[in-house]
């Protein structure tokens, strides 16, 4: 066997080798990463819109069984209402935001009832959300009776439904236009057409 069969690569050959490979690569580990990329937004997407539904639901059968409202705003509202299902007392629960917070707070009833008081100082205050994107629209709408949007200065004693509106946008580099969802829930205790 002679010397000369036995020779490996040039060096000129595994560069053209090496550059055949890199201009194969390039465009498949492109469109892998924009693959990725787009299921990565979709996913933010989805997981998103599933999670302003379930607060939006869990929210709205709060809201749906209060037994009396006590203050009404636009950014605002505090109910007396059963907040979990385990409840068997009413308790004084009031949603609000805060910048991009959206916060619930809960105070439970002190004394013996009927006389239940609700101290301020016993409220707990839970953050749900820390990436609402409201851009300037209420997170609560008031409808009488006839399904009419209340004005300003109406009375809680003429509110029979709510209507809900929540808009959320976790990153705001990806999604230029927030998720939001918006339902709107009868007063079951309020109804006047029994």
């Amino acid at each position: 066997m002679s010397r000369h069969n036995q020779r490996g690569y040039s060096l000129l050959e595994l560069i053209i080798v090496i550059s055949l490979m890199s201009v194969v690569a390039i465009p498949l580990i492109m469109f892998t990463s924009r693959g990725i990329a787009s299921y990565e937004f979709m996913q933010l997407q989805s997981d998103t819109s599933t999670d302003l539904s379930i607060l939006s639901q869990r929210m709205g059968k709060v809201i749906r069984g209060t037994t009396n409202v006590i203050d009404a705003q636009n950014n605002s509202l505090t109910i007396y209402g059963y907040f979990s299902p385990q409840d068997t007392i009413v308790k004084k629960i009031r949603y609000f935001i805060n910048g991009t917070h959206l916060n619930i707070g809960v105070t439970p009833p002190t004394g013996t009832a009927p006389n239940y008081t609700y101290n301020v100082a016993d409220e707990v205050v839970t953050t749900t959300r820390v990436d609402l994107a409201m851009g300037g629209q209420s997170m609560f709408t008031y409808y009488d009776d006839t399904g009419t949007i209340l004005p300003n200065g109406f009375a809680v004693s003429q509110i029979k439904a709510i209507g809900l509106y929540v808009a959320a946008n976790p990153d705001t580099t990806r999604l230029s236009v927030p998720i939001s969802l918006t339902t709107r829930v009868t007063l079951r205790n309020f109804k006047t057409n029994l």
